[in-house]
């Protein structure tokens, strides 16, 4: 009888070993594929080899049927005020992959490359404004090489209409800039600006300039940092931070490095000026604490000098750096909610290294069909207080995809 027992405890042992040992092909989900979209590219190899370039030959298009890894539900953000889902579908092997919606809409894709990560991931999204975006052990990735379907732009050294300077800033007239760069195909989607935002300029918070050239001593950063909290101090948020009907006058000659600056001939230095309260407090807090001087605040220290100048006037938000960042969830959703954020950039072809504040967008769309597909393009354009004008001007987020440092007004 005891043997009985052990042969039996024994057989279930191997039976329990034997039902956890891997097996080919079946430890992959494959979510069931119950949208129309997704099942229409299914059954259309055809479109995918003769319009998007995905290779004829191989296993992934067999009877005329895709074959694929996985479909996974995935979260797109393409609306900044109404995320929904999309479907991400890998196809078999190294293959590439396609996002879709259920309206037949085609997002991005790629014709090589695998994902297996992706199923163990903690979230995925999507936004045409940052490509494919997961979290894996985490730490957050962003999927490169993949396509979107951009329409040709046009590249050459002087302004496009509606546009000042060349480059990717210094735009006045966003509509007309983008008709002239990327074609008459687009048009306005979504926007959003912040209302009666006070767009202080370099000029007017400089005290040391150079004798030729503009009035400014360098003073982006600083300058940022003031056109965000002198917004959000006429909010509810704002606590008892001065607004710019607070002023004051400043002193130069009490500043540590005023003998350098006096001392040289190509400087101009306005003293004593008035200044708003709010901004000689940023001034005086960046010199303290991090040896502010003339071109010398990097944008590393932004968040501190804005938490000080937060807490110090008891906002209830605080500031965060972000660092490659997401324009979705650290630029739009935060401007759609009504907070300014400041967009640091070191590439930029127009401002060179630059601090603006983000105050607005606008997005632009154009759609090409290929049989019941309807692949969608993207152009997001920032509405930004660049500093060198008192009124908005207008930045190309499409000719600099990655965000460098961005700093967000968040709750505390």
């Amino acid at each position: 009888m005891n043997l009985i027992l052990i042969i039996a405890v024994a057989v279930l042992i191997v039976l329990m070993c034997y039902q956890y040992l891997p097996v080919n092909n079946t430890d992959v989900p494959k979510y069931q594929h119950d949208v129309a979209t997704v099942e229409y590219v299914l059954d259309n190899p055809n479109i995918l080899i003769d319009d998007l370039g995905f290779a004829s030959y191989g296993k992934w298009n067999e009877n005329n049927k895709v074959n694929y890894d996985y479909i996974l539900p995935i979260e797109l953000y393409a609306d900044p005020t109404d995320p929904k889902q999309a479907y991400f579908i890998d196809i078999v092997g190294e293959n590439g992959y396609l996002i879709v919606d259920s309206e037949n809409n085609l997002y991005q894709f790629q014709v090589s490359g695998d994902y297996p990560q992706l199923l163990d991931a903690e979230n995925v999204f999507y936004s045409p404004y940052d490509g494919l975006i997961y979290t894996y052990k985490g730490k957050q990735h962003m999927v490169t090489g993949s396509l979107q379907i951009i329409l040709p732009k046009r590249e050459r050294l002087t302004a496009f209409v509606g546009q000042r300077t060349p480059g990717d800033g210094d735009i006045y007239q966003p509509q007309s800039y983008v008709a002239d760069r990327y074609g008459t195909g687009y048009s306005v989607a979504y926007a959003y600006s912040l209302r009666n935002f006070d767009y202080a300029t370099q000029g007017d918070t400089s005290i040391y300039f150079r004798g030729r050239g503009s009035r400014s001593e360098g003073n982006c950063t600083l300058t940022a940092m003031y056109n965000a909290l002198n917004y959000i101090s006429s909010t509810h948020m704002g606590g008892t931070l001065p607004t710019s009907r607070n002023i004051t006058q400043v002193d130069a000659k009490k500043d540590a490095f005023y003998a350098k600056y006096s001392s040289d001939r190509t400087y101009v230095i306005d003293t004593p000026k008035v200044l708003p309260e709010l901004y000689a407090n940023i001034r005086a807090y960046a010199i303290s604490a991090h040896g502010y001087e003339v071109e010398a605040l990097t944008q590393l220290e932004v968040e501190d000098v804005m938490n000080h100048m937060l807490t110090e006037y008891g906002s209830s938000l605080k500031a965060k750096n972000y660092y490659d960042a997401s324009y979705y969830h650290q630029v739009l959703e935060p401007v759609s909610h009504d907070l300014p954020v400041l967009n640091n950039v070191t590439t930029s072809s127009t401002y060179g290294s630059h601090s603006m504040v983000v105050t607005g967008y606008q997005i632009y769309t154009s759609s090409i069909d290929i049989g019941d597909l309807h692949m969608l393009n993207y152009l997001l354009m920032l509405q930004v207080a660049d500093g060198w004008f008192s009124d908005a001007r207008y930045y190309d987020a499409n000719l600099n995809k990655d965000l460098e440092i961005v700093t967000v007004l968040e709750a505390k």
